[in-house]
């Protein structure tokens, strides 16, 4: 068994990996730059947690596959166990989803709940230990080309496995430029997106007051390419409140102001979302962030790579927020480490061997993603080859097509959340009802 493995980053990713390696390593260090709060606050290196976080029905199942007792702590701690068709109230641009059983379950809380919950489970192992306070400022190469690690005060780590997990922020590429290797390649995918986001606590459903009748747990307002770029969601996290969550694209940006806020939830596709928070009491201040669409690293191309080093998570690929998948990536990711580990195989190129599996892995979250970012005439970047093209186009019949079948609303769904690859979006049952639409507008 190999001695020591060290993981640079200590949120969910970092977390997952220590988890991991815990199995194959005598030891493992998880190095954190920021200190961790004993409740639920948002710590400064997570940027985005007072914003909704999706965990996607793959990534749930992950995530109790690696801990078997994660549903009822979070159950415990008051997250929200839903239904995503039962529970949910979904508008599409061509009305709303139609609502059943899906058996597409999932949990809903705030992104620090489930991080603290997780790590709480990470504390347990004894092969671990959390080192936070302390920095990663540069990568020195040493004999055999493998790396090892330069902290702030100059202190120098070694490992015989190294893991990036440091996210959206990573320095790996200009690090590893600095001793030698060459930069990847970087695809980029821009789309201008921007949210904000408020807490409110909501009013009963019976109350006299209520406008609307609420017989949802989750409320989803989609924009309508490319006529309409608002989208807006009600998340329900602990506690019975709400995280609502509004999101624009093509610099699109929606308003941090209360004034404006409100205003942008009265020109989604639906007044629905506005009338539920008019009852509503605020209970946090609103949080704005913007970022630059879609990222990834191509480190599965590079000839010359570390022998003791590898890159997950956001740290790899950084997706447009409007389908969720961070979280679920970084589970895949983990999860492909894992069965990779479990072979048993120490060849010199497990490293190498490790991101070009990753790339694979990624290669449909990153497709969903960067679709919905192509729909957008603002949005800069290469456009994909004619295949994906092809099959973009055909999911979003599917998804157009959903008002009017459970077929195509669960197989979308299956596919978003990962439980189904794009294939089942061509079985013949959904051909014949997306022809059958089709020939139907035409006459």
């Amino acid at each position: 068994m190999p001695k020591k493995a060290v993981v640079i980053g200590g949120s969910i990713a970092g977390f997952l990996a220590s988890h991991v390696l815990s199995k194959y390593f005598e030891e493992v260090i998880l190095i954190e730059k920021d200190r961790y709060t004993d409740d639920n606050t948002v710590r400064n290196g997570v940027p985005q947690a007072n914003h909704v976080h999706l965990l996607l029905v793959k990534g749930r199942e992950i995530l109790e596959e690696f801990f078997p007792n994660l549903e009822d702590e979070l159950i415990k701690k008051g997250a929200n166990k839903i239904d995503f068709l039962k529970d949910s109230r979904y508008r599409l641009p061509t009305g709303w989803a139609p609502r059943f059983d899906s058996g597409i379950i999932t949990f809903t809380c705030t992104r620090m709940l489930l991080e603290n919950t997780i790590k709480e489970q990470i504390q347990k192992k004894s092969k671990i230990k959390i080192r936070q306070d302390e920095q990663v400022t540069s990568y020195v190469l040493r004999d055999k080309n493998k790396l090892s690690l330069k902290t702030k005060e100059a202190k120098e780590i070694n490992a015989d496995l190294i893991v990036d997990c440091t996210g959206r922020n990573t320095k790996t590429p200009s690090w590893l430029e600095e001793i030698g290797y060459s930069k990847p390649r970087e695809t980029k995918i821009d789309s201008f997106v921007g949210y904000a986001t408020r807490r409110f606590i909501p009013s009963s459903p019976s109350s006299k007051t209520s406008k609307t009748k609420r017989d949802w747990k989750m409320l989803a307002i989609f924009n309508n390419p490319t006529s309409n770029p608002r989208t807006g969601v009600i998340y329900p996290i602990e506690n019975g409140k709400w995280l609502v969550g509004l999101y624009g694209i093509g610099k699109n940006y929606p308003p941090t102001d209360e004034e404006g806020f409100l205003e942008f939830t009265q020109n989604l596709e639906s007044t629905e979302l506005y009338d539920a928070l008019k009852d509503a009491t605020p209970d946090s201040e609103i949080y704005g962030y913007r970022v630059q669409g879609s990222r990834k690293y191509h480190y599965e191309e590079m000839s010359k790579w570390p022998k003791n080093f590898i890159v997950l998570g956001d740290a790899v690929s950084v997706f447009n927020p409007y389908y969720g998948q961070g979280i679920t990536s970084a589970a895949l990711a983990a999860k492909t480490l894992e069965d990779m580990l479990k072979e048993g195989k120490k060849e010199n190129d497990f490293a190498k061997k490790f991101q070009k599996k990753i790339a694979k892995t990624i290669s449909l979250p990153w497709v969903l993603g960067t679709s919905e970012d192509m729909r957008w005439p603002t949005t800069i970047g290469k456009r994909p080859n004619t295949i994906t093209r092809m099959v973009q186009n055909h999911a979003q019949r599917v998804l157009l097509l959903a008002p009017k079948s459970t077929l195509a609303t669960k197989s979308f769904l299956q596919m978003m959340h990962m439980k189904k690859p794009p294939t089942i979006l061509f079985h013949p049952l959904l051909l014949i009802q997306v022809i059958a639409e089709f020939l139907g507008k035409r006459n």
